[in-house]
């Protein structure tokens, strides 16, 4: 017989994510980075928590020129804002969101200090330190051609998908906007909080392997910086 593998209240994250903080410097190789152009020359210091972050995130980052520093998820949120970041990455991770409250307490510790882009895991764990909550799906979404509706300019974009649980939408409060759409079962994929500087995608925007579709999150997240340093 096939074994039913759960990971409900499991905290997977421990397993998988660094020992220490250290620095990102590669960038995508020039013969991937298929949307080099028109790129900001300013460098932005980015702290990106691991949860089991996929290395070309890191990449896409480095290349839309970040310069980043990762650290463990149990990484103290004092820590993070002492070395005055533009921004904030909750990445990807495997499991339950609801089983790893500390990493949510920290997400809350940032929220409305730095600009924070959230992806996957980091997209869930900002749905609940937002005051919202996740379900394990009956059917998770893995793969590599999920569509996806962004609701901020109707475009369809094609994804990669990796994970179990979901944001519900109506648990969210006033103020947090649903930004995109899975096609497939109309579940949350994306958030915004704009007062926050907040932006999150259920997806992967790097996809490697995958479609490149939603690349251009990274430069939203650039603008999303930069406007924050502007206006300071």
């Amino acid at each position: 017989m096939s074994r039913s593998w759960d990971i409900v209240g499991i905290d997977l994250i421990s397993g998988v994510t660094c020992n220490a903080p250290y620095e990102w410097v590669d960038k995508t190789k020039s013969d991937w980075d298929f949307n080099s152009n028109g790129r900001d020359q300013e460098t932005y210091r980015v702290v990106a928590y691991d949860f089991g972050i996929k290395h070309n995130i890191l990449r896409r980052l480095a290349s839309y020129g970040c310069k980043i520093t990762v650290v463990p998820s149990t990484w103290p949120a004092a820590e993070t804002l002492k070395v005055k970041p533009d921004g904030v990455l909750f990445s990807n991770g495997p499991g339950d969101p609801s089983a790893v409250p500390y990493a949510v307490e920290t997400v809350k510790e940032i929220l409305g200090k730095v600009p924070v882009f959230g992806i996957c895991m980091g997209h869930q764990l900002l749905g609940q330190a937002l005051g919202g909550k996740t379900f394990k799906m009956k059917f998770g979404h893995h793969g590599g051609n999920h569509p996806v509706c962004n609701l901020l300019n109707g475009r369809v974009e094609i994804s990669a998908q990796n994970h179990n649980y979901a944001v519900d939408p109506a648990s969210l409060p006033e103020g947090v906007e649903v930004t995109h759409v899975n096609l497939n079962d109309g579940s949350c994929a994306g958030l915004a909080y704009p007062a926050l500087n907040v932006m999150s995608l259920q997806y992967h925007p790097e996809a490697s392997p995958g479609p490149h579709d939603s690349d251009c999150a990274f430069r939203e997240f650039i603008e999303l910086m930069k406007s924050t340093k502007q206006a300071a």
